[in-house]
């Protein structure tokens, strides 16, 4: 069956609050016929998923940060997994899932840096912030193991001399998404140097700006 892959993908990129009791159903009918009258791939559900897990209408400048279906693809793996017909084909589906988003957010963020990119929209840019808000979103769940929150996810953003704007747009995510996880697994001194650097941040973008007063609210209420 030609193109199912695709087809399939196109599903999860199309998913909406609106629409997902029947996008999971119409996902699982075409899978089974696919999987009865056709050879699939053994990871096409990882694929479908993987391949439209990283687009959104994320703007950075515009301050629109957080991923409008994260949440809807999220429970659509986590359906998937205990689904009859689909869990024979999601073994560790989140799991598989969350080491290769973690993968992009230190690769793509060590490598904009690298490259000394400040104003940060490109290709890459388009996939570390949509790779920050589901990091975000699998922390609150447990799926991102301790260790990566105590001791890495936070650490990497601060560990440079100054924040670069991608890293201010990536710890708005976090503390807008998983403020309480990061607060209460993260270690502490890594989540105070968070603030002190925003608060010695200075951007011409406005809603950039916006962003940092946002993190500042949270730290005098939450922290």
């Amino acid at each position: 069956m030609r193109n199912l892959d695709s087809f399939l993908g196109s599903v999860v990129g199309k998913i909406s609050d609106q629409n997902y009791e029947q996008s999971f159903a119409f996902y699982r009918l075409w899978f089974e016929v696919g999987q009865k009258y056709s050879q699939i791939p053994s990871d096409m559900i990882f694929d479908t998923i993987w391949n439209n897990i990283l687009t959104s209408s994320i703007e950075p400048k515009q301050g629109k940060l957080i991923h409008p279906t994260a949440h809807l693809i999220i429970r659509l793996a986590k359906d998937a997994e205990g689904d009859r017909i689909l869990a024979p084909h999601t073994r560790g589906l989140q799991n598989r899932l969350c080491a290769r988003i973690l993968q992009e957010f230190f690769g793509n963020d060590l490598e904009a840096v690298w490259w000394k990119v400040n104003d940060w929209e490109g290709e890459v840019g388009k996939r570390f912030y949509p790779a920050t808000n589901f990091i975000a979103h699998w922390a609150n769940l447990g799926y991102i193991e301790e260790v990566a929150i105590r001791n890495h996810v936070l650490q990497s953003l601060i560990s440079h001399q100054r924040l670069y704007d991608h890293q201010v747009d990536a710890l708005y995510i976090l503390f807008k998404i998983a403020g309480s996880t990061l607060t209460a697994y993260a270690n502490p001194s890594a989540v105070d140097r968070c603030f002190e650097l925003l608060k010695g941040y200075c951007s011409s973008n406005s809603a950039r700006r916006g962003l940092v007063q946002v993190n500042f609210l949270y730290e005098e209420s939450d922290i």
